[in-house]
């Protein structure tokens, strides 16, 4: 069952179902939380705002400090929730989703769920042709490399160039 998470004497921060859940979440967020040697340590108590149930997690900081990463944090984690309801970015960091296709694939319309967890497609590397080969021995992607050939870039100049390939 999920629940709202909030510090000790501190307004609620998110969502968590479990215990480990709620003292994790208040890590993320640069709370602080006091070590986690048992569970038990983080309470389950009823709000008394709106009566809702609520881990209390022990942290050294009970307001929520805005330092950048924290705020990226919270701010990503409120884009999309996963098929039970807890924030889906956190699964996407893990499974490696960069932040930018994870904001694309919400924007085109995908599920947290899926947004999360499908990965990455691969382009497949052609060995018939000589200048993708070259481009790879020059560490350019394949996908930069036929990117750069589609926006009309000579196959020569987008295998060898670096970062300035658009000045030629």
């Amino acid at each position: 069952m999920i629940n709202f998470v909030a510090p000790l004497g501190g307004q609620t921060i998110g969502k968590a179902a479990s215990p480990e859940d709620a003292w994790w979440l208040c890590r993320r967020y640069g709370l602080k939380p006091l070590p986690l040697n048992d569970a038990s340590a983080v309470n389950f108590q009823e709000d008394a705002e709106n009566g809702a149930k609520v881990w209390r997690v022990p942290c050294e900081h009970s307001q929520y400090p805005y330092d950048r990463g924290a705020f990226e944090n919270r701010r990503r984690d409120g884009l999309a929730t996963l098929d039970n309801g807890l924030p889906a970015w956190p699964v996407a960091e893990e499974n490696g989703i960069a932040f930018q296709t994870f904001r694309q694939r919400l924007k085109r319309g995908w599920l947290g769920e899926r947004a999360a967890t499908e990965g990455v497609r691969e382009i497949a590397h052609d060995p018939d042709d000589e200048w993708e080969v070259v481009a790879l021995e020059n560490g350019i992607s394949v996908r930069a490399y036929r990117s750069r050939v589609q926006a009309g870039c000579p196959e020569s100049i987008a295998a060898t160039m670096g970062i300035s390939w658009r000045n030629w």
